[in-house]
């Protein structure tokens, strides 16, 4: 079920309930023996049941889908595109933070007589991954996604129909995905047609001007297909059909997937007492900040006024943000980040990955790094003072690395006892569709 927050002819920006989150199911056939294979719209595994044969996705730049029409051949498709944005957007005003989970449905043709959304179809029917097989003509996407963006923000300007006083002052998108997905449509008379249902959607304008793609554009819209074999040794990479980033447990390393290749992860881990503990994956990021004197542990604590005594020896560790390398709800999203940042612990890692069950990697570290100006913006007492200065400011990244921590669940929660983060199972459960 989808709850609308802000209304408009030109986007729609939504939020899913907790309760009843679903994704996409994109239907694609596998590369080596052709077997169809179902995926979800988060899905970067591709797992053949029939070749057993195990791929990650790496698109050139965004995933195309398009909807199929149920009867292609009877008619000279022309297919229009959308631009789906998805992710966590926080966003500061003079004295607070916000917070919405976006979802974007957005016409990407400059012909707005068109319909402006697909509304919930991609929902209710089948994707498939696009291909420059696929017969029919396309409408250029020339709406870049800037242009999305810079919608979403004038929007969240507005609550109801009453502007907000209080201008944004800075702006994150973590943990979002965006994609292309094309709807058919076909010229009947003077009318535009819906290619599923058949129906009229538009008139044909006076000074209509097609501008379609030709198909030797299309041929660098593939999907690339990563191996899933260890760079190292050449054991099977494990990881499950949403994960980022894959671990071998032969000999003992992580890959996160870029667009073509395996890259080498640094990573760390923490080893528990319980033996049925599940390990769940954090983002370590060593900063520096100059403007706001921010070099080490001990005057992140002094910047938050944490009530406790702050310990000499405090002062020559590093100043390091966590942020959590699965995606949860934006609310526990923030908690995570502010109470990992300050209870920290401080033990050292030990570089060998744990035994017991690891939780997959679904946030990449790209988006772990745009957290930090909204965790120093969380944390800070001085608001009024911090947020003005929260677009000037330079954060300067000296390293970072993953690290698993024991979490023990006690029946509804995952607890980390040194630090006492709890999650809830279903935050966990709605963040694997996010």
């Amino acid at each position: 079920m989808v709850l609308k927050i802000f209304r408009s002819p030109f986007i729609a920006i939504s939020a899913v309930k907790r309760s009843n989150t679903s994704t996409w199911e994109i239907e694609h056939q596998c590369p080596q023996c052709g077997a169809p294979v179902t995926l979800e719209e988060t899905d970067r595994l591709l797992s053949c049941s029939y070749c057993r044969i195990r791929l990650y996705l790496a698109p050139q730049d965004y995933f195309r889908y398009y909807l199929p029409s149920p009867d292609p051949s009877s008619k000279d498709l022309i297919y229009v595109p959308y631009w789906r944005f998805k992710g966590m957007a926080f966003f500061f005003r003079t004295k607070e933070i916000e917070h919405k989970l976006i979802d974007v449905s957005y016409l990407a043709s400059q012909h707005t007589f068109l319909p402006h959304s697909l509304g919930v179809r991609p929902q209710v029917l089948k994707l498939k991954v696009f291909s420059p097989e696929i017969e029919g003509k396309f409408f250029s996407p020339s709406v870049p996604l800037r242009k999305v963006m810079e919608a979403i923000e004038k929007q969240l300007l507005f609550v109801g129909d009453h502007a907000v006083r209080d201008p944004i002052l800075l702006k994150a998108f973590i943990g979002d995905t965006a994609s292309l997905m094309y709807s058919p449509i076909f010229i009947k008379g003077n009318m535009f047609h819906d290619g599923i249902l058949g129906k009229p959607v538009a008139k044909i304008p006076e000074d209509f001007v097609d501008d379609l793609l030709s198909f030797d554009q299309q041929r660098d819209w593939r999907i690339k297909f990563v191996s899933t074999l260890c760079p190292h040794c050449g054991w099977d990479l494990l990881g499950e059909r949403d994960s980022v980033a894959l671990f071998c447990k032969n000999c003992d390393s992580v890959w996160e997937a870029s667009q073509s290749r395996l890259e080498r992860v640094n990573f760390g881990m923490i080893p528990g007492h319980e033996d049925s503990a599940t390990y769940l994956p954090f983002w370590v990021m060593k900063i520096r900040i100059e403007e706001l004197k921010i070099q080490s542990y001990a005057d992140l604590l002094r910047m938050a006024n944490v009530p406790k005594v702050i310990k000499k020896e405090w002062e020559e560790l590093d100043s390091n943000f966590w942020a959590p390398a699965f995606k949860v709800p934006p609310d526990i999203f923030l908690g995570l980040t502010r109470r990992m940042t300050l209870s920290q612990p401080l033990q050292p890692f030990e570089q060998c990955l744990p035994k017991a069950s690891l939780y997959p990697v679904t946030l990449p570290f790209s988006e772990a790094v745009e957290s930090i100006k909204v965790t120093v913006a969380d944390i800070a007492v001085d608001k009024q003072a911090i947020f003005p200065r929260l677009s000037e400011i330079n954060v300067q990244l000296d390293k970072f690395l993953l690290v698993y921590l024991p979490f023990h669940f006690n029946g509804t929660e995952f607890i980390h006892s040194q630090t006492q983060s709890c999650i809830h199972k279903n935050f966990l459960k709605l963040g694997r569709n996010l």
